[in-house]
């Protein structure tokens, strides 16, 4: 779990924004070199300059959560001075590099550039399209030779920036030795700039360096220079993407408050269903690059993970390039939107969408566009099929494995091994890679063995039962279980009601009930739904009538997963008609060997009896089984949704049809189409953006912290992508794509029909999410059409 101190990094921002707001960025036209020299000391006196710095070099020490806090208010506000080339790029690579020993050049140009007084730009890219600083030495390279004391460079440098009016370059050169780092002064003899235009109306310039004379103190570093630039590339692409964020969040809010007033047709532009939905998948776009952006930065730095086991340069470069990949691809298309919603004004440059565009389209190009980073991606990320360490994998029934162990300190590789382990040695073969929901008495065994190692509550608290998995934990164990098939147990009592009870029930309760669900000994379904009360759930009329000690509860429930198998429900009931329809639920738990019930199992249309109705005739239940007070259960409703959204939002049925498209793919040779493997890069961008959405949420309720509206939109987005990823599978699949459900290709271990099948059913649970659209676009965004 992250560290980082989120009050400091909103009061951070804070100031930001009232730092910003005493000049309008927007209202004052791009210098030619896009620098104002006052109002960049102005930045530099209030610690942008100096925030990732560390404290021994100089600098503030703030981190770079706290950096991207800062460059996305300047994103919002479109500050005209470049933040990321001169500001984090050069502070990046300085505060990395190894200098020359007995040099102070490297301390001076921090120190300078901390105190705002000397501006520095970064030139180290020698072809279009160039991600790493060693990929492309050649032709166009700047070459360094030595003479007399000094140093001559000869080569190009291209599409740098700043360009024009900054004091200085930190510049590559290869020599005999490799490559080595100098300063180069701005007006040094020997040094052409040739200054262009980028479409936000900045200047990035090529430097055309020919046998200009350096002195031997410009020397700043020798050994490691290529990883230095490569560090700091990552980084700057971070805050660049923390830029793009800032500006679509900026450009959408601006469209909202346009569509809220603009009318056409008689009524508000905002009352348009079609123009909300086009919205809320905007900001989906915008918030899955915000928390791959939070993701990524938590991972890399400022957290004691990332500090006693720093992340090799692969973890760096995959991070940084889907985090570039999803910002670029949120900040274009927020910005293109904006345009088309604006109608003829947002295509002039009188409206302030035109200066958002612009400044998109300049970053999603600079520093390798989307789809660059989506095959750098492709290329770095790991295989998401099973491990075939079979020489540390045993399957030995009888090893013995710890029920209890400090498993967030324990190295995650260590921890994936110890899970391959159990599930090889414990999990029945004959279960494994089963498509579609076990009844209880198939997947009972595993339950118990999961419940007598003491593992069957991963997000549990220790103090009542569970393992208390951090969410990198938690994201392990469910990658794990998916990469060997573990089946889904019966599990409503564990990842809904259990966390319910744990927050909101009383301790007679969770005495009562907690013990029965991490046995085994009660097997619990929810009763939420009914036959008029789906996405409209508070319209549920099934009652709850007061009477002494009980509740007479007299009904029907429908779309009960897999009820026919359980022993309990939770179940929301109407107990006062009189009033508002959420203010009269109750939040109840029912036996369901009581007298009046009774259950009809549904086919779906993949042939399995996954569902049930549940019919309730006169049935008496004790008061004491009511969570919380009477009438107040549309809080805990709504608590428990989120819990079953961000549930829904788990990456494991994603990451499960993604592994079962490798398999697939490797047995038919597609993994050496160009086509399918762009394609592919694509659909695992998607998952690992989702896996880091979901992480940011688990992260916020394991830490107590509420949930936010945003959860809505991590469950439609894990549905989506399990429904894209299901269609490519069946696509890859042929002719197995269109047989029986419960038909393996191949050799049996791949179902093609099951991911996308499954994931119709998932796009429609817990709210469609097509209501789910529209909740978010009137109570989030704001878009009324009052």
């Amino acid at each position: 779990m992250s560290n980082v101190d989120h009050a400091l990094i909103e009061e951070i921002r804070d100031s930001a924004r009232d730092f910003l707001s005493r000049r309008d960025q927007r209202q004052r036209k791009r210098t030619a070199s896009g620098i104002d020299r006052d109002y960049w000391r102005d930045i530099a006196d209030v610690g942008w300059l100096a925030m990732s710095v560390p404290e021994s070099l100089g600098g503030l020490g703030l981190g770079w959560h706290a950096m991207a806090a800062v460059v996305e208010e300047a994103g919002r506000a479109q500050l005209p001075e470049p933040l990321v080339g001169a500001g984090v790029l050069a502070a990046a690579l300085l505060a990395r590099i190894d200098p020359v020993p007995g040099s102070a050049l490297r301390d001076t140009l921090l120190q300078d550039l901390c105190a705002g007084t000397r501006i520095i730009g970064v030139a180290w890219q020698e072809t279009e399209g160039q991600l790493e600083a060693g990929e492309a030495a050649g032709v166009f390279g700047v070459s360094v030779t030595a003479r007399e004391g000094t140093y001559v460079l000869n080569g190009e440098k291209r599409h740098v920036i700043p360009g024009d009016g900054v004091d200085g370059w930190l510049v590559t050169a290869d020599g005999e030795q490799g490559t080595a780092l100098f300063y180069l002064e701005a007006g040094t003899p020997g040094l052409t700039l040739q200054a262009h235009a980028r479409a936000d109306g900045t200047a990035a310039c090529h430097l055309s360096i020919e046998a200009a004379v350096v002195p031997a103190q410009a020397l700043l570093a020798r050994h490691d220079v290529l990883d230095a630039v490569d560090a700091a590339l990552d980084y700057g692409r971070l805050m660049q993407s923390a830029e793009m964020i800032g500006l679509a969040r900026q450009v959408l809010a601006d469209t909202v408050a346009y569509l809220n007033t603009r009318h056409q047709f008689g009524k508000p532009l905002s009352s348009f269903q079609a123009l909300q939905h086009r919205l809320v998948d905007a900001v989906m776009q915008v918030e899955l690059a915000a928390n791959s952006l939070q993701d990524a930065l938590n991972t890399l730095c400022d957290t004691p993970a990332a500090i006693t086991q720093p992340p090799d340069a692969t973890t760096r470069k995959i991070v940084a390039s889907r985090v570039k990949a999803r910002a670029a691809r949120a900040s274009l298309e927020a910005s293109r939107l904006a345009i088309q919603l604006h109608g003829a004004i947002g295509y002039t440059e009188e409206c302030d969408v035109s200066l958002y565009f612009r400044n998109a389209l300049h970053l999603a190009a600079w520093l390798g566009n989307a789809t660059a980073h989506r095959q750098r991606y492709g290329a770095l990320a790991e295989d998401p099929s099973p491990p075939t360490d079979d020489a540390a994998v045993r399957d030995d029934a009888q090893a013995e494995f710890p029920r209890e162990a400090d498993w967030n300190a324990m190295p995650e590789d260590d921890f994936r091994a110890l899970l391959r382990r159990f599930f090889r040695a414990r999990y029945p073969a004959h279960l494994r890679h089963v498509p579609w929901r076990l009844h209880w008495d198939e997947i009972k065994g595993w339950y118990y063995t999961l419940s007598r190692q003491g593992w069957i509550a991963p997000s549990w608290p220790r103090e009542h039962g569970g393992m208390a998995l951090s969410p990198a934990r938690q994201i392990a164990f469910i990658e794990e279980a998916e990469r060997y098939g573990v089946a889904r147990a019966p599990d409503q009592g564990l990842v809904m009601l259990g966390p319910i009870l744990i927050r909101y029930g009383t301790d007679e309760q969770r005495a009562r009930f907690l013990p029965g669900i991490l046995s085994g000994e009660a097997v619990w379904a929810q009763g939420y739904s009914e036959p008029d009360a789906g996405s409209d759930l508070a319209a549920l009329r099934c009652e709850a009538v007061i009477d002494g000690d009980d509740l007479v509860v007299t009904g029907q429930k429908t779309w009960s997963t897999l009820a026919q198998d359980a022993t309990h429900m939770f179940m929301l009931v109407r107990t006062d008609k009189t009033v508002k329809k959420q203010a009269g639920i109750s939040f109840l738990l029912v036996d369901l060997a009581s007298p009046g019930v009774s259950r009809r199992p549904i086919r779906t249309l993949s042939g399995h009896e996954e569902f049930c109705e549940v019919f309730f005739d006169q049935v008496r239940v004790p008061r004491a089984n009511l969570v919380g007070e009477l009438n107040a259960g549309w809080g805990i409703a709504k608590a428990l949704l989120g819990f079953e959204r961000l549930f829904s939002g788990s990456p494991k049925h994603a990451s499960h049809a993604l592994q079962q498209i490798f398999s697939v793919a490797r047995q038919r040779g597609l993994l050496a189409d160009p086509a399918f493997t762009d394609r592919l890069a694509e659909l695992r961008l998607d998952t690992a953006d989702l896996t880091a959405m979901y992480r940011v949420f688990a992260d916020m309720a394991r830490a107590g912290r509420p949930l936010p509206p945003e959860l809505s939109l991590l469950k439609i987005w894990a549905t989506e992508t399990h429904e894209r990823l299901g269609a490519l599978l069946i696509q890859i699949a042929e002719e197995y794509g269109g047989v029986e459900m419960r038909l393996g290709y191949g050799d049996g271990g791949v179902h093609a029909l099951a991911p996308y099948v499954n994931a119709l059913a998932a796009t429609i649970f817990s709210g469609t999410n097509e209501i789910q659209r529209n909740i978010y676009a009137k109570q989030v965004l704001g878009l009324d059409g009052a």
